[in-house]
């Protein structure tokens, strides 16, 4: 057997070489099954873990139930009655967004409580500088686009078309003045109409979210809009580990423990005018953002 030459135990000691360098007094703690020797902790593993999985799976159901029944509580009543009081549609979706801002911040701390995730940031403080912020980021799971505006009291969406075309997300949309993505040159004038006025505005620049494999290839609009606005893109990456809520998993996929979630904002990207073509221009600055999301993922995933 090859020992370790500092401790004199092999580095893939099983539990009865273990269990011969446990007093004698604690020998009660271990017992014998099939010839081996165990802690007797052991036996009680795996329905520990099955029952923690179940909390879990509980856990999910029940935070997505609260979740859509506020949502439609708010849609129905409180954003109506936020438009109502405003006076002006700017203003309207101004608060609208507010309350979605307060509704996300709880319900990511609900998560938290109850033990489905943990979450860290890493450079918020550029997220509270003074606007236009153009932030693009990937997109790994489900609940992306609450963890960001659960830190922005202000923040347009960019929807898809498939959504807009379902009457209960389509009304909640137009309350906050989000942005349908029906027709792509409207989009990069409606965004940089409202960056140039200092707003916040999220993309995901891949469309959907990520495949099992990694980052998709990204879509140029962001740059289009970078451009046509004159303002830097802010790379966000969002790692998820252990991996939930990705594309095509179930929601009561989940994993053993609770997901940590990091998300890292990182330096802005300026665009640069060298007299190329809008089209080449936002082809580089799409490549170059797919680098600097791709290297923070990288580092994200050996931290």
């Amino acid at each position: 057997m090859r020992r370790d030459p500092i401790h004199g135990i092999s580095p893939c000691a099983g539990a009865g070489q273990l269990a011969g360098l446990v007093p004698v007094s604690d020998l009660s703690e271990w017992d014998q099954r099939d010839g081996r020797t165990l802690p007797r902790a052991a036996r009680h593993f795996q329905p520990a873990a099955s029952a923690r999985r179940l909390w879990r799976i509980l856990g999910t159901g029940i935070s997505f139930a609260v979740f859509g029944a506020a949502a439609l509580g708010l849609t129905l009543l409180v954003f109506p009655l936020c438009s109502i009081a405003s006076g002006d549609a700017d203003r309207g979706h101004a608060r609208v967004q507010r309350v979605i801002y307060y509704a996300y911040r709880a319900f990511v701390k609900w998560l938290e409580v109850i033990g489905l995730i943990r979450t860290e940031w890493i450079g918020e403080d550029a997220l509270r500088t003074p606007g236009p912020h153009l932030i693009v980021a990937n997109h790994p799971t489900l609940i992306d686009i609450v963890q960001l505006i659960s830190r922005l009291p202000q923040a347009d969406c960019v929807i898809g078309d498939d959504y807009a075309r379902n009457p209960f997300l389509a009304r909640a949309a137009s309350q906050a003045g989000y942005i349908t993505n029906a027709d792509g040159a409207a989009v990069v004038d409606a965004c940089a109409e409202k960056l140039r006025g200092g707003r916040t505005i999220i993309l995901f620049p891949e469309g959907t979210r990520s495949s099992l494999l990694g980052l998709r290839k990204l879509r140029r609009g962001a740059a289009h809009i970078a451009l046509r606005a004159g303002v830097p893109l802010l790379p966000v990456v969002i790692s998820c580990e252990p991996r939930m809520l990705r594309k095509g998993q179930a929601w009561w996929d989940v994993p053993q423990r609770r997901s940590q979630y990091t998300i890292t904002v990182l330096a802005p990207i300026e665009p640069q005018r060298t007299g190329a073509s809008d089209a080449l221009l936002a082809r580089r600055l799409t490549s170059t953002l797919r680098d600097r999301i791709g290297e923070g993922l990288d580092l994200a995933s050996v931290r």
